[in-house]
Order: structure tokens, then C-alpha cells, then sequence
């Protein structure tokens, strides 16, 4: 008898878990070459007079009727008041910015992005259409050198306005701008070491 109750509780425990999973977001940092309070630093000054130009480019959404234009400022509009510890505000408006040379480009489902500081270079990286999943690659740029880099990766949500999408968007800015103090633990391990 308790067997067969663990065996049933097991299964419902799964059922509940996959269907977690089917709306499961997947978000990493990538490479950079700034502590993430020199990235917080930067986007603080960025976003210190007006938003934050933000682009998106690729095809988002399969079988959308939704412009670039759109997309771009639903994911404006979701990571404004999205990263922990930050006011910072962003718009698809990027002549509208006080600092355009500070910008976030999202690319969606890129075919190939060999290296950071292509996701900031003015070139467009080639992207594809991907059925099933979408995957966005970002960069936090200043002019042409990526200063934080980020992906997010989920199960192909319907449009802009799904919470799926909402929920990439926002994970992925958090870690773009990740709230670790790395200087402060350097400062730390410097001055245990001095002992």
C-alpha cells in the first residue's frame, strides 16, 4: 500500500515538474571584460538623463504579424525597472537617448555569433527561424565593445505580449547586470591576504 501511494505521489511530482518545464526560461551571462559593478556603473550613467536605447533584431516570433518596432518596445518596456538595484528605464526611441553610444542590442535566434563584440558591431548578424524555441543573445554596448554579455533561451512563446517573452527579457537583463560585488570580495581576499 505505501508503495503504491510513493509510486503515485512520484508521478504527480512529474507531471507537475514537466509542466514547469514547458515554460522554463534559461537565462546565462556571457563573457565580459568589466567587474559587474563597472557594468552597473556604465548603465548608470547611460540612463542617467534619459532611457537607454535598446534594439532587437531577427525573427522573434514565428507566424507573427507584430513589427520589429513592436517587439522592440514590448522588450523596452519589460526590462525598464527590471534589473535588480536599478531605476534604469530603456526605449526602442534611440535618437531620443542623451547617451546613444550606450545601447542594448538583442539579437533573435542568431544563426552564428562567434564572438561578443559581433553583437555590437553595426553589421547584422545573420539570424534564423527557429520553430519550437526562441533564443535572444544581448550585449550591454559602448560604441562597438560589448561590456556585459547575456542569452536567454525558452520554449517559442506566441508573441510580444506573452509572459514567456516578458520573462526572457527580464532574466536576461538581471544578467547583463548581475548584483554581485566582485570588488568588494577583491577588496575583501586583498585584505585577508595582507595578514
Amino acid at each position: 500500500m505505501g508503495q503504491k501511494i510513493t509510486s503515485r505521489m512520484i508521478a504527480v511530482g512529474a507531471v507537475f515538474t514537466v509542466s514547469l518545464l514547458g515554460g522554463c526560461v534559461t537565462s546565462m551571462h556571457g563573457y565580459s571584460g568589466v567587474d559587474n559593478e563597472g557594468k552597473r556603473e556604465y548603465l548608470t550613467y547611460a540612463a542617467s538623463k534619459t532611457p537607454v536605447c535598446m534594439t532587437l533584431s531577427g525573427a522573434a516570433f514565428v507566424d507573427t504579424l507584430a513589427k520589429a518596432s513592436e517587439v522592440t518596445a514590448a522588450a523596452a518596456e519589460y526590462a525598464s525597472g527590471a534589473i535588480l538595484g536599478s531605476s534604469a528605464r530603456f526605449t526602442a526611441d534611440c535618437a531620443s537617448t542623451a547617451h546613444p553610444e550606450y545601447r542594448i542590442v538583442i539579437l533573435a535566434n542568431a544563426a552564428i555569433v562567434g564572438s561578443p563584440d559581433q553583437l555590437c558591431e553595426e553589421d547584422a548578424v545573420p539570424t534564423r527561424q527557429t520553430v519550437g524555441k526562441l533564443r535572444l543573445d544581448a550585449a550591454f554596448c559602448a560604441k562597438s565593445e560589448p561590456l556585459s554579455t547575456a542569452w536567454s533561451e525558452a520554449p517559442a512563446p506566441a508573441g510580444a505580449s506573452d509572459p514567456v517573452f516578458r520573462r526572457m527579457i527580464r532574466t536576461m537583463m538581471n544578467e547583463l547586470f548581475p548584483i554581485e560585488r566582485d570588488r568588494d570580495r577583491d577588496r575583501e581576499n586583498l585584505r585577508l591576504s595582507n595578514f
